[in-house]
């Protein structure tokens, strides 16, 4: 093919040749100028001028011809080649998870990750059959097979009193499959309980010698059916009773006699319940001090302990001796009043609850630090009323290196900010600061907070860590913000 003319798209060979009738004087390179003159303007050509365009015309739609069919031609391969490409990404694609390592996994890893894949019941929203155990067990014959063979993956029966809760069937089923049950029954909010509930709280305590852990909201038709589970509890370990109702409630001798049974919550007019006091290793539990006491006085092995008063009008007893807890490590009072009756040599974390009206607390602390010859590394203190209290605190115990605030409002977080952004220096002993609140933090505040720290902490070369946690919807809905200083 002969080279083109970038300018006008001659032909630049000989094959494009002056008519013979033209004068002899006239060359090639004139005939071009002139055909270039033309094209910039709309003057009419003369018949030399139109004889040598025909000429272009003509060389260049043989041109164009030849170009089209290379280019047909191009496309032709073009698409067989996109459709060879079809084919291979297909089997590439197929042939990708015979060598994947997952293919390849033990049985006894992918089992554990099934388990692992589990929501927590808080998140268990949703028509049953999407819930993770059955979406796992319809993917594939192998997944279904270690599915089925995982006992775990089927424990918890989490009946919902606001949820749409899975058919009996498919609980019996679940009920089949797994070695031990995680019961978490929360009751009805109408008035009597539904039939079909009560059906399903008697199908299940059938099973109760599987029982590993029992969360029930108590509702009144409930009660009867929970009180004659005494001596069928023999695997229980964990036990959460919550009761709204108003009013005393008791009837309930039922897990006392748990020869497992460990790990202890009530809520709520069920302090009264017989519980295996030397058993426990962690209790949490709302009620009067009196039972707190009788109960405490025979718990050596509680680890961890919440103590949540609800007061009658009977004023403090004298202290007499402290109670021994000698493996205590994580402590929560709502009243610092508590530890007036405490003594625990072991502790690691200590959280406390000032309201307004608690007198004195830098006291209490300071005595029951003394009796108990404790450093608590790491203090909560939940809805301070005071950043004066908060301060002292801080200032008094230096062995604390971990302080978090829990605020039920953005006030009572925003002004400990301030505090800390105020005066950092004064608390060069923490080497982390946690905040919690259920409303947004002040952000410039926040900010003004991390350079007074950052700039403390760099004069004396030292790091911390700061998390804050706020809630967004609901109570397990939360964003976290942790960076790690270190200079």
């Amino acid at each position: 093919m002969s080279p083109l003319c970038p300018t006008c798209g001659a032909s630049t060979n000989s094959d494009v040749t002056i008519p013979p009738d033209e004068p002899k004087t006239q060359t090639i390179a004139a005939v071009i100028a002139r055909f270039l003159q033309l094209m910039e303007t709309n003057e009419p050509p003369a018949a030399a001028d139109l004889a040598y365009a025909q000429a272009v015309v003509s060389n260049a739609a043989a041109q164009l011809a030849t170009l089209d069919e290379d280019i047909a031609q191009l496309k032709t391969r073009l698409k067989q080649r996109e459709d060879e490409r079809t084919v291979v990404a297909i089997s590439h694609q197929r042939s990708l998870p015979i060598v994947s390592p997952l293919r390849r996994m033990p049985p006894e890893i992918l089992s554990e990750i099934f388990v692992w894949t589990q929501p927590l019941p808080a998140d268990l929203a949703g028509p049953p059959i999407l819930t993770t155990r059955w979406l796992l067990s319809q993917v594939s014959r192998r997944w279904r097979e270690i599915a089925l063979s995982t006992p775990s993956l089927w424990s918890l029966i989490y009946v919902s009193r606001t949820r749409k809760t899975a058919p009996l069937p498919m609980i019996q089923t679940q009920v089949e499959r797994a070695r031990t049950l995680k019961i978490h029954f929360y009751g009805s909010d109408a008035r009597r309980e539904p039939t079909d509930r009560i059906k399903l709280f008697q199908f299940l305590s059938e099973h109760s010698v599987r029982w590993e852990e029992l969360f029930v909201s108590v509702t009144q038709d409930l009660v009867p059916l929970i009180a004659t589970l005494r001596g069928r509890l023999p695997s229980l370990r964990r036990l959460s009773l919550e009761w709204y109702t108003r009013g005393e409630f008791d009837g309930l001798d039922c897990f006392g006699t748990a020869p497992f049974l460990e790990d202890v919550t009530l809520q709520r007019n069920f302090d009264s319940i017989p519980l295996p006091a030397h058993q426990l290793t962690s209790y949490r539990v709302t009620g009067r001090w009196e039972s707190h006491q009788a109960v405490l006085k025979m718990a050596p092995n509680i680890v961890e302990a919440q103590v949540l008063l609800e007061f009658n009008g009977t004023p403090w007893p004298q202290p007499s001796s402290a109670i021994d807890m000698l493996q205590l490590q994580r402590l929560y009072v709502t009243d610092v009043e508590v530890l007036d009756y405490l003594r625990a040599p072991s502790l690691a974390e200590i959280a406390i609850n000032l309201h307004e009206e608690h007198a004195a607390p830098v006291e209490h602390l300071d005595a029951f630090f003394l009796r108990s010859s404790c450093t608590p590394r790491r203090f909560f203190i939940d809805d301070p009323f005071s950043v004066s209290v908060t301060e002292e605190i801080l200032e008094k115990f230096t062995f604390i290196a971990a302080f978090t605030i829990l605020g039920e409002n953005a006030k009572t977080v925003n002004t400990h900010l301030g505090m800390l952004a105020k005066s950092p220096n004064a608390f060069l002993h923490l080497n982390e600061i946690g905040f919690q609140s259920n409303a947004p933090f002040d952000y410039p505040l926040v900010l003004k907070m991390l350079r007074a720290c950052r700039s403390s902490l760099a004069s004396v070369e030292a790091g911390m860590n700061i998390l804050m946690l706020e809630n967004i919807a609901r109570y397990y809905e939360r964003w976290t913000f942790e960076t790690p200083w270190v200079f």
